[in-house]
This record gives C-alpha cells, sequence and structure tokens, in this order.
C-alpha cells in the first residue's frame, strides 16, 4: 500500500481534519472510531449517536476516538468498532474484524446501503450536460489511495471496466478533498470522489465543488462498512447491531441525523462485501 492511502489523514476518507484530539476513551475498555466522514462539522453529531449507541449497550467504549491515522486503528488490538472502506476490507482485513453494517445516507446516489461515486473534471474541461464519454484515458488523475474503493477501484472500472489500469498519469492526494482541490488548482483533471464526501463538500464547501464538474458515477458498491473487533461474540455483536439501528431514529437526534445525512443504519455481514472482487483493477 503506498503513502496515499484512502484518506490517510486526519478525517478518515473525506479528509477535513476535525481537529480533535486523539486519545483512549473514558468508560469501556478498548476503542470506538466513527471519522471516516472527518468534517469538523460533523464532530458533534457522531458524538450524540455514539453517546445514544452506548447508552443501549454499555459496555461499549463511552466516547469516540478521534484517530490521526484512522488506518491503524483497524487493525489494533483494542479496536472494539470502527469504520473501514469496502475494499480495504475484503483485501487485507476478513481476518481482523467483523462487519456490524452500514449507514443509508440521505443522497441520491444512495440505493438502500449502497452508493456510488460521483466522477468529476476539471470545470474547463467539460461543459453542461457532459458524461463520461468526455473522458479522455490519458488525463490525469487526483486519487486518495489505491486502497480507496471509491476514489480508485471505482474510478478504474467507470472509465476503462473492470481488470484495468489507469492510462493517464495519477497525483496520489490522502483525501478525497485533497483531491477536489488538486483539481481545483490545475494539477490534475479529473478524479472519483465518495458521493457522501461530495454532498457533504456542496454543503460545507461550495466553493471547492464549484471549480469542478459531475459527469456520471461509478459502480453501485455498499456503502463504508462499519467493523468490530473478531473476538466480538456475536450475542453482542447483535446487540451492538439493534443497539446502532435504534440510535438512528431516536427523536432527540433527529437534528444531528440530518446534519451527518444519515437516513437509517443497515445491519449487514461479509458476504455483503465480497462481491467487490469483481471490481477487482489489474494488478
Amino acid at each position: 500500500m503506498t503513502a496515499a492511502e484512502h484518506g490517510a489523514v486526519p478525517g478518515g476518507v473525506s479528509g477535513a481534519p476535525t481537529g480533535a484530539p486523539t486519545g483512549a476513551p473514558t468508560g469501556a475498555g478498548g476503542i470506538a472510531g466513527l471519522d471516516m466522514y472527518g468534517f469538523a462539522e460533523l464532530q458533534q453529531g457522531y458524538e450524540a449517536y455514539w453517546a445514544e449507541v452506548h447508552r443501549r449497550v454499555p459496555w461499549t467504549p463511552a466516547t469516540l476516538t478521534w484517530h490521526d491515522d484512522v488506518h491503524a486503528s483497524w487493525t489494533a488490538p483494542e479496536l472494539v468498532v470502527g469504520w473501514t472502506c469496502g475494499w480495504p476490507l475484503v483485501s487485507r482485513l476478513v481476518e481482523h474484524v467483523q462487519v456490524v453494517g452500514a449507514f443509508e445516507f440521505d443522497i441520491p446516489e444512495c440505493v438502500g446501503a449502497t452508493y456510488r461515486s460521483v466522477i468529476v473534471v476539471r470545470r474547463d474541461l467539460a461543459g453542461d450536460g457532459a458524461d463520461l464519454g468526455v473522458i479522455d484515458p490519458a488525463w490525469s488523475a487526483a486519487v486518495n489511495s489505491d486502497e480507496s474503493l471509491s476514489g480508485w477501484v471505482s474510478l478504474l472500472h467507470a472509465v476503462h471496466g473492470p481488470g484495468a489500469t489507469w492510462l493517464g498519469s495519477v497525483v496520489w492526494t490522502g483525501a478525497h478533498v485533497r483531491s477536489l482541490e488538486v483539481l481545483a488548482a490545475g494539477g490534475a483533471d479529473l478524479a472519483s470522489i465518495d458521493s457522501v464526501t461530495w454532498a457533504l463538500v456542496q454543503r460545507l464547501r461550495p466553493e471547492l465543488a464549484s471549480a469542478v464538474r459531475p459527469v456520471g458515477h461509478g459502480p453501485q458498491v455498499p456503502c463504508l462498512p462499519v467493523v468490530a473487533s473478531p473476538d466480538m461474540a456475536a450475542d453482542r455483536l447483535a446487540e451492538l447491531q439493534r443497539a446502532m439501528v435504534d440510535a438512528v431514529g431516536e427523536p432527540a437526534l433527529r437534528d444531528a441525523m440530518r446534519t451527518l445525512l444519515i437516513r437509517r443504519f443497515v445491519p449487514l455481514t461479509l458476504a455483503d462485501y465480497l462481491p467487490l472482487h469483481d471490481l477487482a483493477p489489474a494488478g
């Protein structure tokens, strides 16, 4: 894996630093992290959601940990609950975690607990109504990570099909937000952006969204998996799933869920993600 991991900066998949301290949670032992969409504006909402989950399953960590390197947390011995990307899950984490489920988001690209990445190009390269056909295979791509389902695997599949390699140059950025910044500065031609990140950028960083133009989508894939320690007993995993489902519907969290774009939580298993192997790029 290269240094350009999937969001390998504070803020997980989005790469929008929260500024929150890294540290061990209080209360029950271990760590819980929900920091793949690390915009500072979302931190309070995720913390309120987790507080409600913890109230229902008090054997979980009482607070969330905000990681400087979310990737290291996925295989940390103290992991209780974490949030990862679908491609690392099926390519290297199968023996290290078990799937809890995924959030269903209130965005156009989301169907149940699946979604599609948004392919964007520099605004000067495409007019209104442009589609994927506008893409020159030799264009340079800004990519958050070679482990990213939304930023790399989906891009290759959308432009070239399964088992493909990228024909142009690649600028490795470390995060989806950074990929958009590279496009805005003219440092690359196109990128594939996680659609939740894209919706959040449109709302929270509209000037950045206005610098690019959406031209298409990647394949429909499962949303980012929430995972648990491989040592979590089946009855506790079921308790956690119920708590995460029920907490989304807590009336006191209605505004927080709206801010987070979360519609509901859907229990899933590893089997829901294994078909992602069909999208594997060359090499």
